[in-house]
């Protein structure tokens, strides 16, 4: 590890801090987060895309029995080669909101999250 490692560990924590403030500045938690996720129009995207929104983070394989897909809307792009799905998630605390941003990104066919 060089002297660059500690570095770029301390600015993505103080990245994640400051993440982590401004959620907590503009949100009281818990509270029902809103999520847009553009991604391809693919069946095995959208199936992500909602497990990875829907689960907890303590199990993200479940999708959460209590969110269902209440609160997911779904709107294709003009030529059908997109999708944006609108989630209003619940979160407990401002971490939950950076888990549910990683989940999301780690899913192949996410193209933004909004």
């Amino acid at each position: 590890m060089g002297a660059d490692d500690s570095g770029a560990d301390q600015s993505e924590a103080e990245a994640r801090e400051r993440a982590l403030r401004l959620l907590e500045a503009v949100h009281q938690f818990p509270c029902a987060y809103a999520v847009t996720v553009i991604a391809f129009n693919r069946e095995v995207v959208t199936e992500q895309v909602k497990r990875a929104a829907l689960s907890r983070g303590d199990n993200p394989g479940d999708a959460d029995k209590g969110e269902g897909d209440a609160g997911h809307e779904l709107r294709a792009s003009r030529e059908g080669k997109y999708l944006s799905h609108r989630f209003a998630v619940r979160v407990s605390h401002a971490g939950e909101v950076l888990e549910l941003y990683a989940r999301l990104k780690s899913v192949e066919g996410v193209v933004t999250i909004l």
